[in-house]
């Protein structure tokens, strides 16, 4: 036999498997097509534990992204315009002062004292006849005294606590947010530094010697009403000089000494008109040269100074986070007023340029108000602007409201809530 005979040959043999294959794979799926519809599997892609892990993990980022993002532009927004949400024509109110008060508003004139919801509705209105009132909050804890007078009124956010007539004339009042309140009482040979509970019961009286102790320029009390800071000024010789003393009402302060004294700073040739405690435990002096921090848990202890550095402070705010002052700007600046910013610990957070009119400026929450004549500009901690508008009427103040972007904004005329937009 031939070579390419048998070359034939064996590739007949191997058609013949490749057909013996084909029909057999034919004949499987003949087989399977004959199948009942019921024994057909069908497979669906589904979702996995790990990928559902990465979806959620993906949805997470991109919310606290946007989160982010919403909060850094919230943080530098400024609004150009309003809705006014309400309107009530008022009178007198040239000669009224507000302040905010539990996240509502108290109403403060001569005549009386009245507390207005976020609706501008009257809640409790008590009258009195003052010459000279002047009203301190804290919490739900408000006091109206008549300086130079000899009365003085409590109230909570439910209405009148009490009262009491002094025998001496007051010179100044602070008040703790459980309604401890504390007063200066000029008398004839000096003066008093009384403390009272809500009820108007006498807890603690001091007497103060212009030799010795000073004049007492200002004092505040802690929001707990154990601690009291006083500016005394004294006169030394020919030189003049600031005693900053720290009391303590509590069981330390007993301990210490008959006059509960914990300790005190004497500052030569500067005067310190304002003092306050930003917070419970920490203490801000405004002086004419610097602004001076302490920290008092049980007794004080100095923890910065602020330079002015030349500048005269036209106004001083504060909150439990920062303190700053407004001042004339230099010449040539391009502004008529700076307003300058520090955290609690001394480090500048801001200064911001101003040049419409000033009346007042107080520090809200976090942010800073600023009201003269028509005018009112609202600066965030950061030195942003968030609202800046020239009013058609004269502002007596501007207070925010419980609303974070919604403010009660009084004229002589008129008091309008506005919400930003």
């Amino acid at each position: 036999m031939s070579v390419m005979s048998l070359f034939n040959k064996n590739r007949k043999k191997e058609n013949y498997k490749h057909e013996e294959k084909d029909e057999s794979v034919k004949a499987l799926y003949d087989e399977c097509a004959d199948d009942s519809v019921d024994n057909v599997i069908e497979v669906k892609r589904t979702m996995g534990k790990r990928g559902r892990v990465i979806v959620a993990v993906a949805v997470a980022v991109i919310a606290v992204g946007l989160s982010i993002s919403y909060m850094r532009y919230s943080a530098v927004k400024t609004y150009d315009g309003f809705d006014v949400v309400k309107s009530v024509e008022t009178s007198g109110d040239n000669i009224a002062d507000y302040f905010v008060f539990a996240g509502n508003v108290l109403k403060v004139t001569k005549d009386g004292a009245s507390y207005i919801d976020e609706t501008g509705t009257v809640k409790w209105d008590v009258s009195y006849a003052m010459k000279m009132p002047k009203a301190e909050v804290c919490g739900d804890y408000a006091i109206v005294a008549d300086m130079n007078g000899k009365d003085v009124y409590i109230f909570t956010t439910e209405g009148e606590v009490s009262r009491q007539t002094l025998s001496y004339d007051i010179a100044n009042v602070d008040i703790a947010q459980q309604g401890v309140y504390c007063l200066v009482l000029i008398g004839e040979d000096g003066s008093y530094i009384s403390e009272y509970d809500k009820d108007s019961k006498k807890i603690y009286e001091k007497k103060a010697s212009i030799d010795k102790d000073g004049y007492p320029l200002d004092i505040d009390i802690s929001n707990d009403g154990v601690k009291l800071i006083v500016s005394y000024l004294r006169v030394n010789g020919v030189k003049t000089e600031t005693v900053l003393a720290a009391y303590n009402f509590g069981s330390v302060g007993q301990n210490k000494n008959a006059d509960r004294l914990m300790d005190s700073y004497t500052i030569e040739d500067s005067l310190y008109p304002t003092v306050k405690f930003i917070d419970n435990d920490t203490i801000a002096c405004f002086g004419d040269k610097d602004i001076r921090l302490y920290t008092m848990v049980e007794e004080p202890k100095e923890k910065t100074v602020i330079d002015l550095e030349g500048r005269e402070m036209q106004g001083v705010f504060y909150n439990s986070t920062c303190v700053g002052y407004i001042a004339l700007a230099d010449s040539g600046s391009g502004s008529k007023y700076k307003i300058y910013t520090y955290g609690s610990n001394g480090s500048q957070k801001s200064v911001v340029s101003y040049s419409d009119s000033y009346d007042k400026i107080y520090a809200a929450q976090d942010e800073i108000i600023v009201v003269g004549d028509m005018d009112c500009s609202i600066f965030r901690l950061n030195g942003s602007t968030k609202f800046k508008y020239s009013f058609p009427k004269k502002l007596v103040n501007v207070v925010p409201d419980a609303n974070k972007e919604e403010y009660v904004v009084i004229s002589e005329s008129e008091t309008q809530i506005i919400a930003l937009k």
